[in-house]
């Protein structure tokens, strides 16, 4: 299966949140995969614009949880397939929650409204330390644009700084309290939901941007043991880049 994403950056395996996802579900449940490198921020043939992507017979597939639905589908469901009702009910709701909020607060937060965070950000999006030349770097800014005025646009961009960090903080502990001392998010078996929780996690704990919300997740050390579980279980490790 071919998965079309942006490209890898620090501990992750591709620096969107949604791209990196899909392959860790890949690895969770082992389905081959191949990852297809997207320019950025030229995304002309993805559908919705919108990355990760997969080819299906039915044509281009995206949205990393229809993907996974699909692949629930025509592959098995290893990880859900003895879910009880409301255990799906419960994870539709923190996958609500991670995609739609977190995400928001989590990543585009010191990624993309901060300067400081997009300075370091840039480098990482090209694959190089090298000089940034002028025309590119319009390109990138005029990118960074658009994912600033989506962030205003969902409401999360209309907070200040604080009170983002604040909101941020109240998703975390939510995620602390529904972890516990289990060995899995939903308890003793590891589902689906973990994917994108480890995910998220990971795009926040260990990225190399620079404020108080992942000094807060790194205080957690329910969290840090559950990243540790996590690549023990699933070898979800990929060599640490820096630029």
């Amino acid at each position: 299966m071919k998965i079309y994403g942006y490209m890898p950056g620090w501990s992750v395996p591709d620096i969107s949140p949604y791209v990196s996802k899909l392959i860790v579900y890949c690895r969770m449940t082992g389905i081959d995969y191949e990852m297809v490198p997207q320019g950025v921020p030229d995304l002309p043939n993805a559908p919705r614009h919108k990355l990760p992507y997969i080819e299906t017979e039915d044509g281009f597939l995206p949205d990393s949880n229809e993907i996974i639905a699909h692949l629930k589908r025509t592959v098995g469901d290893p990880l859900d397939g003895d879910a009880t009702a409301s255990e799906l009910a419960a994870m539709h709701a923190w996958m609500r929650m991670i995609d739609e909020h977190t995400y928001w607060c989590g990543v585009i937060q010191p990624r993309w409204r901060k300067d400081a965070g997009w300075e370091v950000y840039k480098p990482i999006i090209m694959m190089s330390a090298a000089p940034i030349s002028e025309p590119v770097l319009e390109v990138l800014d005029g990118f960074r644009d658009r994912i600033v005025t989506q962030f205003k646009n969902q409401g999360m961009g209309q907070k200040s700084d604080e009170e983002v960090f604040e909101t941020f903080k109240t998703d975390v502990d939510a995620l602390v309290t529904q972890l516990g001392d289990r060995p899995f998010f939903m308890g003793e078996a590891p589902r689906s939901i973990d994917a994108a929780v480890f995910t998220i996690l990971t795009h926040t704990i260990e990225a190399p941007f620079d404020w108080k919300g992942r000094d807060y997740v790194s205080a957690q050390q329910s969290l840090k043991d559950y990243i540790d579980r996590m690549r023990g279980r699933f070898d979800l490790t990929w060599p640490h880049l820096s630029y």
